[in-house]
């Protein structure tokens, strides 16, 4: 049989198999494992779950305020990003979707934590590239993966725009960011990233989590000292405090 027979008749067959497994074998919910109605791996009951940030929000930091506008924080010491939101509140079931796609290799989650992401960015954003916070690379050997990165190649297919996985490089390793304060989070990071290819564009820049805002605040002024005109910064879960 000729290569392009073959290609083609199990193409047919994948094409057929995955019309069969979609019309004909019940979803499951990825989190609760239950059937039912899904949409990107989680039923609705389970998405229900997922509690938004309260508006209003600071229009640069993202923070819930008491009015619309930008915060007093952010008017006396304006930040590099030109914005920083999160999806959704840092909780409950989007906690342990979060926990079990970083540290119990449940990849397949990647899919509805981009969907969420692609849902609460702002429609008329005009950004050039999207990338991710980046891991140092024994960070990575250890893990296997960036979750970040996962997270922004989906987000890219939902938006149509390139993704640059060499735009922000790791360039030291730093202790974990868990326990330590705002303060100590800013000295952590400071000068362990370096960014390139980024000059007079707009740049979204994806993580899995918002904590107090110090990882985004350094991996924004290397880009914005590379070059981007506009840095948004873009967490699936933000840690409310």
């Amino acid at each position: 049989m000729h290569c392009c027979d073959i290609c083609r008749k199990y193409g047919i067959l994948s094409v057929m198999l995955r019309f069969f497994y979609e019309n004909f074998i019940p979803s499951r919910c990825f989190i609760c494992n239950e059937f039912g109605e899904v949409n990107h791996g989680i039923c609705s009951s389970c998405m229900s779950q997922i509690k938004p940030i309260s508006e209003p929000v600071c229009d640069v930091c993202g923070r819930a305020i008491g009015s619309p506008g930008i915060c007093i924080s952010c008017q006396a010491d304006p930040p590099a990003f030109d914005r920083l939101l999160g999806a959704a509140c840092f909780e409950g079931v989007l906690k342990d979707v979060i926990h079990s796609f970083k540290y119990h290799r449940k990849t397949a989650f990647k899919k509805v934590l981009a969907r969420i992401l692609y849902d609460s960015l702002p429609k008329d954003a005009d950004i050039d590239q999207i990338t991710f916070v980046p891991l140092h690379w024994t960070r990575l050997a250890t893990r296997g993966f960036n979750q970040a990165s996962l997270i922004a190649s989906e987000l890219g297919k939902y938006m149509g725009v390139r993704i640059r996985f060499d735009a922000l490089k790791k360039t030291r390793r730093t202790d974990p960011q868990v326990g330590l304060n705002q303060k100590q989070r800013l000295k952590n990071v400071r000068g362990s990233f370096k960014a390139n290819g980024v000059e007079g564009k707009s740049v979204l820049v994806v993580d899995d989590v918002i904590t107090t805002g110090a990882t985004a605040k350094e991996v924004a002024r290397v880009l914005k000292k590379a070059g981007a005109r506009y840095v948004l910064v873009a967490g699936v879960g933000r840690v409310v405090q």
